[in-house]
């Protein structure tokens, strides 16, 4: 833990208590644990061994990233009159995919992805959950508040791409945050050091035209979200709200990126999930059931239970992975 991050946090949480320094071990675990993904994550993606493919997680991060290299190349042929489009991107998106994979925000936000579709599609089977119209968008739809009806609907029909792509393993242009996008168009024009600058400039305008002309779902997710106002809390069910509308909460609500809202849901990392849930403000009873309704047999560490809202939060921003930039 840095000087900085010591300063946050609060005196209770640095007394010597043995509660105390069991959670800050805890969430120690799990911040190394976060650390590996994209090393491991590297490691799979960049070997051949087709075994490899059983892991559904390493599958659909590498389709994602050969999905995005694909979108891109095909502008690419088109603009410089390619004879056959598809074949002219499918010879060259290996390179391009295997050069994304080097990039750890990139990687990560595509694991994210991978994690909460499989999340949504386990809440499908388990709890009947539907991983796409859920009874708060339902709810928000019919509401009489027409710009967050709106907002709804359009989160609805994007949750409903998002699902579909997910089965696919694609990556459409326009759903990657600013940043993904930014950290694909530097990697292929590194990799195409062919490409005159005039063409490169041509082909990115197209595209962030493309991107300009429909609002992405975690946008629009955001965009509901805020919506919600003073009835956020609201979203902070699993049941009610479903998987993409409650991490997205969860994301706000504890100051957390929502990718490390998304991964956090792992089992691997409990004590990150239950101090999120605290600090997003709610109750340790509200904090345990929305822990089982994800992991059934999982209890609520004892010492969660004392924190304040503020304690956790603290806590949470101790990590290196805790708060939002």
């Amino acid at each position: 833990m840095t000087d900085s991050s010591m300063n946050s946090v609060p005196d209770s949480i640095l007394d010597d208590h043995p509660v105390d320094a069991g959670l800050r071990a805890e969430l120690a675990r799990g911040d190394m644990a976060l650390s590996t993904l994209t090393p491991v994550l590297t490691h799979f993606l960049s070997t051949h061994d087709r075994s490899l493919f059983s892991d559904s997680i390493i599958a659909r991060v590498r389709g994602m990233m050969r999905s995005a290299a694909c979108r891109l190349l095909r502008v690419e042929a088109e603009e410089i009159g390619a004879n056959d489009v598809f074949a002219y991107a499918e010879n060259r998106a290996d390179a391009l995919a295997e050069d994304l994979a080097t990039h750890a925000a990139f990687l990560s936000h595509c694991h994210a992805l991978s994690i909460e579709w499989q999340l949504a599609d386990r809440l499908r089977g388990r709890n009947g959950i539907d991983p796409v119209l859920s009874p708060l968008l339902q709810s928000l739809i019919a509401s009489g508040d027409g710009d967050l009806s709106d907002a709804a609907m359009a989160t609805l029909a994007a949750q409903a791409r998002f699902i579909e792509q997910q089965k696919r393993m694609e990556m459409p242009l326009a759903e990657l945050p600013e940043d993904q996008f930014a950290h694909l168009i530097g990697v292929w024009r590194r990799q195409r050091e062919d490409v005159s600058d005039d063409l490169a400039s041509t082909v990115e305008s197209r595209i962030r035209q493309m991107r300009s002309e429909n609002e992405a779902r975690l946008s629009l997710l955001d965009r509901t979200f805020q919506g919600l106002g003073a009835r956020s809390d609201v979203a902070l069910s699993l049941t009610h709200a479903g998987a993409a509308m409650f991490l997205t909460a969860l994301g706000h609500r504890a100051g957390q990126e929502r990718d490390i809202a998304v991964v956090s849901t792992n089992d691997r990392q409990l004590v990150r999930f239950a101090l999120s849930l605290r600090a997003a403000g709610l109750s340790p009873a509200e904090a345990r059931a929305q822990l089982r309704c994800l992991h059934p047999d999982a209890t609520l560490p004892a010492a969660v239970d004392q924190l304040t809202t503020q304690d956790a939060r603290a806590l949470l921003s101790s990590s290196p992975f805790g708060h939002v930039e």
